[in-house]
């Protein structure tokens, strides 16, 4: 398994994750080499950098122009596209069109990626078996798809339950024990689990 740990400006704190390749989406390329981190990669316009802070990163660069149709993170997730996880940090902080966009691609054209922060994480489940543990007291459901679920080891258990695309009363549910279980039978699922109270 391929992962790619991709680092956007807002993140203060960068993790430490095994076996990833670190990309540094514009400014955040700084916040990996200042915490002494490898980079792979650093991808974006760089708009907010100044040519001194521009020149310390030494790592192979993908540069784009400022005026252009995709975000920095969306260049750095295609850059990584064929990695079997793609780990945002930072993708949900900030400009709320940016988390928008970010949770978008996700949901329709990279579904490998999983929107992370300190509280959060954000992940798309499709046809299968998942497991999931007790990292995080609240977890919610939303079909990208009109889908059939189920979830066993929750308080609010389903069943092989069918929710249409404007259902959100999978809304805020939790686990009973350690682990649960997901399947869905059809369609595909935006996971989202938080520990915010």
């Amino acid at each position: 398994m391929t992962c790619a740990v991709l680092i956007t400006p807002l993140v203060d704190v960068v993790p430490k994750i095994e076996n990833c390749d670190y990309i540094g989406v514009d400014a955040g390329a700084l916040k990996i080499i200042d915490q002494g981190f490898p980079i792979k990669k650093a991808v974006g316009d760089f708009d907010s950098l100044s040519e001194e802070d521009f020149k310390r990163i030494t790592c192979p660069i993908e540069r784009h122009p400022i005026m252009k149709d995709e975000t920095d993170s969306e260049l750095a997730i295609r850059l990584c596209k064929d990695y079997d996880t793609i780990y945002l940090y930072g993708g949900m902080q900030g400009r709320i069109d940016h988390t928008i966009a970010n949770i978008r691609l996700a949901m329709y054209r990279f579904q490998n990626v999983v929107l992370i922060d300190e509280h959060q994480r954000i992940s798309v489940m499709n046809v299968g078996v998942h497991e999931i543990d007790d990292s995080y007291h609240h977890i919610s459901f939303y079909p990208i798809q009109e889908g059939v679920l189920s979830l066993l080891g929750f308080l609010y258990p389903l069943d092989k339950r069918r929710i249409h695309i404007e259902e959100i009363y999978t809304t805020s549910n939790s686990l009973t024990g350690k682990k649960g279980i997901v399947r869905v039978d059809e369609g595909s699922f935006l996971c989202v689990q938080s520990n915010w109270r």
